[in-house]
């Protein structure tokens, strides 16, 4: 497949996980929010009754919580347009797109590995696959004879 094909597939892929997360944090399964336990919900309380002073605001453990979990979901909604874009770009600018492309690879591989050392497997799952698109659409730029590596333009225009 082409590279703008590859990373159109990033894009759904990276779209249909920020709509399963908005959804797991809007329904209270991603903060613990519909855990029935009695433990759970002490802790889940205890997160919310601690506050403390940050700068002049009075937040607590909970606070920082969900606002982490809405602010992931704004990046993965971002990653997701740039992804899409990305895929516009290298159809008319491979060359011009790649560096941008290899940035979001990198992304998404940190976020792989914090999806399998913090979360569970749906993240996980969802964050290598995401991660194999865009690998595989670095892969086809460089099989792709339109796109000349920096280093390989030098040496061949001496």
């Amino acid at each position: 497949m082409k590279q703008w094909t590859w990373l159109k597939v990033a894009a759904v892929l990276q779209a249909l996980g920020t709509i399963l997360h908005t959804i797991a944090t809007a329904s209270g399964t991603a903060s613990g929010s519909s855990t029935p336990g009695a433990r759970e919900q002490a802790l889940l309380e205890a997160m919310r009754s601690f506050h403390f002073d940050i700068m002049g605001s009075s937040r607590s453990v909970w606070d920082f919580y969900r606002g982490y979990e809405f602010s992931m979901t704004v990046v993965f909604a971002v990653l997701a347009v740039l992804m899409w874009l990305l895929s516009s770009l290298s159809r008319t600018n491979p060359r011009q797109a790649l560096p941008l492309i290899v940035t979001v690879l990198v992304c998404i591989i940190l976020l792989d590995i914090l999806s399998w050392t913090y979360f569970f497997a749906g993240p996980g799952v969802m964050s290598a696959l995401i991660s194999l698109c865009m690998a595989s659409a670095v892969a086809s730029s460089y099989r792709d004879s339109h796109v000349m590596l920096p280093n390989a333009a030098q040496t061949s225009a001496s």
